[in-house]
C-alpha cells in the first residue's frame, strides 16, 4: 500500500487564521479566549468562548456568504489555502483521482435556529429557501469539490469532536486502497451560536469562569470546571507518497498510522478504566508498525473537564507509562472547537513536528495529582521528536487516534 503524506494545511480558528500564526501565538502563549461578542450574552450563563475574528474570506462575494453557513465558509476557506500550500492550484493532475472527505459535527446550527423562530413566528412561507443547503452537515464537502472540480470521494464525517480524525483515517483509507491520489480532509464548526451555547451550557459541561475568560480553559489542573467552546475549521492535504514526489511536492509529515475505538459506555461520560482510549492509542501504534517508544508527544482530547482529562491522562500513562510522553492541551488557548477540534489540533501536532518544538498547556497552576505525565505547563519546550500522536473523542463513545511522523 502508498504511504500517505501530508503537503498542505488550513485552519482557521480563535487564534488564528493560518497555520504559522496559530502556531506563533501558541507559542507566545496567547489565549483566543474572549467574551462572546456574536450575540447578548445577557441571560446566558456562559459569556465567553474561542470566538473566531476577523476573519476575511476572499473565496466568497457578499452574496454567497449569506446564503452559506459559517461552518461551510469556514472549511472552503482552510480547504482551499491548503491546496494553494500544497502546491496543487491550478496543477495539472487527475481530478477524477481527487477527492474531500470532511465534516462537522453539528452543521448549520445558526440557520436551524432561524429557521425555526421564522417557521413558529411568520410561517412556513418564510423559512429561507437556502435553509436546507446551508443546514445540511455534508455540504462543505460538496461545496470544496465543486470548488476545486475534485470528482474523486467525496462525502461527509459526523462523529461529534472525532470528526476531522476519523475524516483523516477515511482520505488516507482511500488513498491506500488506490481509489485517490489526493484527498482534502477535516472538519469545521460554527458552534459558537445562541444554541450552541445554550445547549452546551445546560448540560452543565461548560466552565463558568465568566470573570476571568483566558483563565476558564485548565486542563489537567484541579480548578478545571468544564470546557469553554470553541469553532473554527481546518484541513489537511493528503497525498499518497509516489504522487507528491512526482509533482516536486514539499511533504510536511507522513500519516503513519491511526487508531478507532468506542467506549461502549455513555452518551456524553467517558469509562473510566479509559479501556476504550487504551484500544484506540494501542491500535494506532500497531498500524503505524511502531513501538511505544518511538511516540514522543501526544496533543490530548485535553478539554478542560473533571472526568475527562483524568481519564484520557489514565489511559495514556498505561499505555506509555508516566515517562514516556509529554502532552499537552491546544483546547486551553483555542477553546473546543467540537468537529473541528481533532483538524486544528493535527495542524499544531504538525507544526510539532517542523519546528521540535512543543506548546505550553495554559492555566496549569495546580495539576492534578492523578495526572502524572508532564503536560508542559511552563512554557514551550524544545523537544527532538519523530513520531507524535494526536488524540479526540466525541460523545457517543467515539474515540480516534492519529500518528503523524516527521518529513
Amino acid at each position: 500500500m502508498e504511504n500517505v503524506v501530508v503537503t498542505g494545511m488550513g485552519v482557521v480558528s480563535p487564534l488564528g487564521n493560518s497555520p504559522d500564526e496559530l502556531w506563533n501565538n501558541l507559542l507566545a502563549g496567547k489565549s483566543g479566549i474572549t467574551q462572546i461578542e456574536r450575540f447578548d450574552t445577557e441571560k446566558y450563563t456562559v459569556k465567553f468562548a474561542g470566538e473566531v475574528k476577523d476573519f476575511e474570506n476572499p473565496y466568497f462575494d457578499a452574496r454567497d456568504m449569506k446564503r452559506t453557513a459559517r461552518n461551510i465558509q469556514y472549511q472552503v476557506y482552510s480547504s482551499l489555502e491548503a491546496v494553494k500550500m500544497a502546491g496543487l492550484e491550478g496543477a495539472d493532475i487527475d481530478k477524477k483521482r481527487a477527492g474531500v472527505i470532511v465534516g462537522s459535527g453539528m452543521g448549520g446550527m445558526e440557520i436551524f435556529t432561524e429557521s425555526a423562530i421564522n417557521l413558529e413566528n411568520k410561517g412556513p412561507r418564510r423559512v429561507s429557501p437556502f435553509f436546507v443547503p446551508m443546514a445540511i452537515g455534508n455540504m462543505a464537502a460538496g461545496e470544496v469539490s465543486i470548488r476545486l472540480g475534485y470528482m474523486g470521494p467525496n462525502w461527509a464525517v459526523t462523529s461529534a469532536c472525532a470528526t476531522s480524525n476519523h475524516s483523516f483515517m477515511a482520505a488516507a483509507d482511500q488513498i491506500k486502497l488506490g481509489n485517490a491520489d489526493v484527498m482534502i480532509a477535516g472538519g469545521s464548526e460554527e458552534s459558537v451560536c445562541r444554541i450552541g451555547v445554550a445547549g452546551f451550557a445546560s448540560m452543565k459541561a461548560l466552565s463558568t469562569r465568566n470573570d476571568n475568560p483566558q483563565a476558564a480553559s485548565r486542563p489537567f489542573d484541579k480548578g478545571r470546571d468544564g470546557f469553554v467552546i470553541g469553532e473554527g475549521a481546518a484541513a489537511l492535504v493528503l497525498e499518497s507518497e509516489s504522487h507528491a514526489k512526482a509533482r516536486g511536492a514539499k511533504i510536511l509529515a507522513y500519516v503513519s498510522g491511526y487508531g478507532a475505538s468506542g467506549d461502549a459506555y455513555h452518551m456524553s461520560a467517558p469509562r473510566e478504566d479509559g479501556a476504550g482510549v487504551q484500544h484506540a492509542l494501542n491500535t494506532a501504534i500497531t498500524h503505524a508498525g511502531l513501538q511505544r517508544s518511538d511516540i514522543g508527544y501526544v496533543n490530548t482530547h485535553g478539554t478542560s473537564t473533571p472526568l475527562g482529562d483524568v481519564a484520557e491522562a489514565g489511559a495514556i500513562q498505561t499505555v506509555f507509562g508516566v515517562d514516556g510522553v509529554k502532552i499537552n492541551s491546544t483546547k486551553s488557548m483555542v477553546g473546543h472547537p467540537l468537529g473541528a477540534a481533532s483538524g486544528i489540533e493535527a495542524v499544531v501536532t504538525i507544526q510539532s513536528l517542523i519546528h521540535q518544538k512543543l506548546h505550553q498547556t495554559l492555566n496549569l497552576e495546580d495539576q492534578d495529582e492523578r495526572i502524572e505525565l508532564d503536560c508542559i505547563g511552563k512554557g514551550p519546550v524544545d523537544i527532538k521528536l519523530d513520531y507524535a500522536m494526536s488524540n479526540s473523542f466525541g460523545f457517543g463513545g467515539h474515540n480516534s487516534t492519529m500518528i503523524f511522523g516527521k518529513a
